[in-house]
């Protein structure tokens, strides 16, 4: 269940809605501007990859 002071700011929000009559927005959450063009497990493997070939090519100079 909701806490009283999250229930109080939707009521609020919803409150405020009543008087626009037929002005309301879809959507009452805001929505993301930026969104990155591929899924992070993508990211992580890629970065696994550099990291990883960055690691081997060290440990060559080294050994």
């Amino acid at each position: 269940m909701a806490t009283v002071p999250t229930l109080r700011q939707k009521n609020a929000a919803y409150q405020s809605n009543v008087n626009k009559r037929g002005h309301v927005k879809t959507s009452l959450k805001p929505k993301n501007k930026f969104k990155i063009p591929i899924t992070y497990w993508a990211m992580a493997l890629i970065a696994f990859t550099f990291l990883g070939g960055a690691l081997v090519q060290v440990l060559n100079l080294i050994v």
